[in-house]
């Protein structure tokens, strides 16, 4: 198992957390025997190559601050690195320098010491370095019939066809998908992002710090795939093991200890047809679907297991009326759901995601919100079956839901309608203005939870015809506009977010 190494610094006494490029004069003053120095951001983000300049405000309980009488040092550390390295920045009282920093998350830590009384003061608080592509918004849209990405950095830069610009080719035709993988706690793998394709590469596989191309999506595996077909990456938060489903079929690889681009090994055994594209992975236990069969099934212990089986009977209170030998598991039962899945996953805290969330058709289109609970064990718990005829949700393509749960989001023509897990009933409607369509919703499940993030276009699939919305999800179900990048982008097909 990968070991880190967490580097105690005991002359750091104060550790504060983040955002900005300049001191901006936070006034909540902290006082040290007779010194007090202004504090310091709470965490400052910049680019690369970036001028920084941080003046703190020193005062003296008594007397005046004489900066002749001290000495200063400000240094970069590494956070959670192995090996632990530190870089000094500066040794005079203001920092003033070019950022040349490799793009990561860093400390900063700045030193004040009185040269008569060897009196130390100390001030620590997280640094970001990041590039253009470092970390951010990735939006996958359709331009006609290529795939586009378009990339908003954590400064709000916005950088169109990032892909092609960088790479001199487009990635390919029809996307249906971006993921960025091997970024795990215990992951040893270089993290990279894959933009999936409907076409004979099924995608490129590219590096996550400067968006170049690194291989097809094909090239991942360590056999040639008879269909090169990609529908959805599976990972959690620690990513000792991740999931592939390609053309219906699940295969795995780990990406710790076994190098920088670990491949993906030949498709798991067990009784299953054709597996739904979505994400069921937690921390012990991997759930999938098969669609064909219209079950679930899972995977015990990912480390260990090549095999998906079909779950446990669970003991209920209700018989089945159409065969009384057997009893029916809670709201539904997950060996014999007997419908297709359109949308579904596991969410939940990180590390701890448990509950399980479906939008399911039957074959005569009648739709229907399933929810459950997923446990290690694996305990399965159906908790609850609505069938779904809300406005608009038959003409629905696209779904999401919170970390939390709470609501499920959908759209259609150019609105977005909030329904609630627990009742299957409708608690609030967003409506975009005459013109526009939704052509994508997703949650933020990373950086900000409470955000929404939308895909909206003229419906022409032109470039620039798409723009992106950033909400607010309300806790009444209810949806307000933050911020909006206008024509950067064609039909949005997925997001992902770059830390």
């Amino acid at each position: 198992m990968k070991k880190y190494k967490l580097v105690l610094l005991a002359f750091l006494s104060v550790c504060v957390y983040c955002a900005c490029v300049e001191d901006k004069g936070n006034y909540d003053y902290i006082e040290l025997n007779d010194m007090t120095i202004q504090p310091l951001e709470k965490k400052y983000t910049v680019e690369l190559f970036s001028q920084v300049k941080i003046a703190p405000e020193i005062t003296l309980k008594t007397g005046t601050f004489n900066p002749d009488n001290y000495t200063y040092l400000w240094m970069l550390y590494t956070i959670f690195s192995d090996p632990f390295t530190a870089d000094t920045l500066s040794l005079e009282k203001d920092l003033d320098i070019e950022i040349s920093a490799l793009p990561r998350d860093y400390q900063l830590h700045y030193q004040v010491k009185d040269k008569e009384t060897g009196l130390i003061c100390t001030q620590t608080t997280e640094f970001t370095v990041i590039n253009s592509f470092s970390m951010g918004l990735m939006a996958l849209s359709r331009v006609n019939d290529d795939a586009n990405l378009t990339f908003i950095n954590v400064l709000d830069q916005i950088t169109e066809d990032a892909y092609e610009k960088i790479n001199g080719e487009i990635a390919g035709k029809n996307p249906k998908g971006l993921r960025l993988i091997g970024d795990g706690m215990l992951s040893d793998a270089n993290p990279t992002v894959v933009i999936m394709t409907d076409d004979e590469r099924g995608g490129t596989v590219i590096n996550s710090r400067d968006l170049v191309s690194i291989m097809d999506f094909s090239e991942m595996f360590y056999f040639k795939l008879e269909t090169v077909k990609p529908q959805v990456f599976m990972k959690n938060e620690f990513a000792i093991i991740e999931f592939v489903i390609n053309d219906g079929g699940i295969y795995k690889r780990d990406v710790m200890g076994n190098g920088f681009y670990p491949k993906y090994g030949v498709k798991l055994k067990g009784d299953y047809e054709y597996m739904a594209p979505f994400e069921f992975h937690d921390m012990s236990v991997a759930y999938f679907y098969d669609q064909v069969k219209q079950r679930f099934m899972y995977m015990p212990g990912p480390m260990q297991g090549n095999s998906v089986i079909e779950l446990n009977d669970i003991a209920t209170e209700e018989p089945n009326p159409e065969d009384p030998g057997k009893v029916v598991i809670g709201a539904f039962n997950p060996n014999d759901v007997g419908l297709h899945m359109l949308w579904g996953g596991l969410f939940g805290q990180d590390y701890a995601k448990k509950y399980g969330r479906a939008v399911m058709e039957d074959e005569e289109g009648e739709r229907y919100l399933l929810s459950f609970e997923a446990i290690p064990g694996p305990d399965f718990m159906p908790l609850h079956k609505f069938h779904v005829s809300t406005e608009g949700i038959k003409e629905a393509k696209t779904f999401t839901t919170s970390q939390n749960g709470t609501f499920l989001y959908y759209a259609y023509e150019n609105k977005i309608v909030c329904v609630s897990f627990s009742s299957g009933m409708v608690v609030n409607t967003y409506e975009f203005a005459d013109g526009q369509r939704v052509d994508y919703v997703e949650c933020d499940q990373k950086n900000n939870i409470n955000h929404l993030w939308v895909g909206v276009s003229d419906g022409s699939k032109a470039k620039q015809s798409g723009s992106i919305v950033i909400m607010d999800m309300s806790t009444d179900g209810s949806l307000k506009e933050v911020t909006r990048y206008e024509n950067v982008c064609g039909q949005i097909v997925d997001f992902e977010y770059k830390e």
